[in-house]
């Protein structure tokens, strides 16, 4: 029988990666504002202290844990511990953005190095956390994983939109985001019958001091007229973590303004 407040995660425990990022702490902040007790994983605890006090004088449970997602040893050791500290996880939602320092400074002279460890460093960890967080979650009754993708993962960025800045989105991001949505099924296929969903969104552009030139192009290719901004991306997460999206798994939810349905 559905909860009478369906979309409410009250009793729920929530884990987000990169949880004090820019959309990292929009989607702590919405999972805890839904009711949901949340630990907001990141390598570093700057803006902790500020996330902190609006959790205090708002009544949400927000912890935060010093976490770096690109260590992939001993996941099950570390999940245990995780679980140990806060209880069993039933909503996991991976949106760290680990990259390297020359992320988006390349786009013609590829670098294949760099190439590698970013794959490494986002697209494994995303994975293999997804992998041994299903697993866990099958043991005590099922949970909800949320993937962040991106539009580049399912559609090509336009390389006028770059044109004359000193900025791009690099190849391996749209291999990475690609890579996830389509782990995000596979994981999902496997584990259904088990009580986990698997579910990934594709934001478009967040709002986060680009270019006014480049927010200018950006703006007039989507439907909407403008990019979006942190909140409006977590709030469809909530959405599929909740009782409300019950019959929703393998789905990758596009969040962008109608850009790719022109």
């Amino acid at each position: 029988m559905m909860n009478p407040l369906p979309f409410s995660l009250k009793g729920k425990r929530a884990v987000v990666t990169g949880g004090l990022g820019l959309l990292g702490s929009a989607i702590s902040k919405a999972l805890a504002q839904s009711g949901a007790s949340v630990t907001a994983l990141d390598y570093t605890d700057k803006n902790w202290e500020k996330y902190k006090k609006q959790a205090s004088d708002n009544n949400w449970a927000m912890t935060f844990e010093c976490f770096d997602i690109t260590d992939t040893d001993n996941l099950d050791s570390r999940l245990e511990d995780l679980e140990e500290t806060g209880g069993n996880i039933d909503i996991w939602v991976n949106a760290a953005y680990p990259r390297t320092t020359d992320w988006a400074k390349y786009s013609q002279a590829l670098n294949t190095a760099s190439w590698q460890q970013n794959v490494d460093m986002h697209l494994s960890s995303y994975c293999l956390w997804s992998e041994f967080i299903a697993a866990r979650m099958a043991t005590h009754g099922g949970g909800a994983i949320v993937n962040v993708a991106s539009i580049y993962g399912i559609v090509a960025p336009d390389p006028e939109l770059y044109a004359n800045l000193d900025m791009s989105t690099p190849s391996a991001y749209s291999a990475i985001k690609g890579g996830i949505i389509a782990h995000t099924k596979h994981l999902a296929a496997r584990y259904g019958r088990q009580g986990v969903r698997v579910n990934a969104v594709s934001p478009g552009g967040i709002t986060n001091q680009q270019p006014a030139i480049f927010a200018d192009r950006y703006n007039a290719k989507t439907m909407l007229g403008r990019m979006a901004n942190a909140e409006e991306i977590s709030w469809p997460i909530v959405f599929l973590c909740s009782e409300g999206a019950n019959y929703i798994t393998g789905a990758n939810l596009v969040i962008d303004g109608g850009l790719t349905a022109l």
